[in-house]
């Protein structure tokens, strides 16, 4: 089977830069429900970037994809994968439009699966290029979660659900997978679902459950509970992966976990 590596990547962030204070004082328009430095202490995070109203997803991605396909050549791309939690609309798959904006011409499709969704494109092009359908797979990101923030809340219970969107920022990101000439690359891949708990973090509204409510159209996540089941899950998991890649713990220089907190990046770590 052929071995594959990121040839290349790309980033893109949006200019404006969205501090703690900026949200605590949406919050705190009508009623003080946050206070000061709140969200520092919380989450140990101090700003994110925030796209303009103009800016889509599709275009996070096209910007962060443009430096890659300046250097690689447009022409030379084989398959386009958009992989993201967000999207420009429910239909058509976003990826149709980035291919558009971009002018490529290679097959695309979307691959959806939360904040999993990049490491999954990723797997899915290693996939496509070890099973010999193609040599050069871009698979592009753009996440604009801000759109699905609620700030307005009439009091401490009502925001209890919707805090972890406080974290959220929006960004674009591009990674070009090729064949790998050697035995530098992936080394090994893994992915694992629990869908048992498909309701912990969620963003309801334009789907078949609540096809026309507004008011389910806000990211709502069970965080407490979301830390319980990685402290549960992931030791296990991480200690299987090692085995069945031939790994030892000493042998890893970097490990990177996406996480809301530094505290739960501490418990995972």
């Amino acid at each position: 089977m052929r071995r594959t590596k990121i040839a290349d990547v790309s980033t893109y962030l949006p200019e404006r830069r969205v501090g703690n204070t900026e949200i605590e004082s949406l919050v705190n328009s009508r009623r003080r429900l946050l206070p000061t430095n709140g969200l520092e202490r919380l989450f140990g995070i101090q700003e994110r970037r925030f796209a303009a109203k103009h800016e889509q997803v599709s275009d996070l991605a096209v910007q962060a994809a443009k430096p890659i396909l300046g250097r690689f050549g447009g022409q030379n791309i084989e398959f386009l994968i958009f992989a993201s939690a967000c999207a420009d609309l429910i239909e058509p798959a976003t990826c149709n439009i980035v291919q558009h904006k971009l002018g490529l011409q290679c097959p695309a499709m979307d691959v959806k699966n939360a904040c999993n969704s990049f490491v999954s494109g990723l797997m899915t092009a290693s996939s496509l290029i070890a099973a010999g359908i193609c040599n050069n797979v871009l698979v592009v990101t753009g996440e604009k979660p801000s759109d699905a923030i609620r700030f307005d809340f009439e009091n401490d219970a009502q925001m209890g659900p919707y805090l972890a969107g406080f974290t959220f920022g929006d960004a674009g990101a591009a990674a070009l997978v090729t064949v790998s000439p050697d035995d530098s690359g992936f080394h090994f891949q893994r992915l694992m679902t629990k869908g048992e708990h498909w309701e912990l973090c969620t963003v309801k509204g334009g789907g078949s459950l609540f096809p026309h409510t507004s008011e389910q159209n806000y990211f709502e996540g069970k965080m407490v509970e979301l830390k319980e089941v990685l402290a549960n899950e992931a030791r296990h998991f991480f200690r299987t992966c090692l085995k069945e890649a031939a790994w030892q713990p000493d042998e890893i220089k970097h490990l990177f976990t996406h996480q809301v907190s530094t505290s739960t990046i501490q418990t995972i770590s």
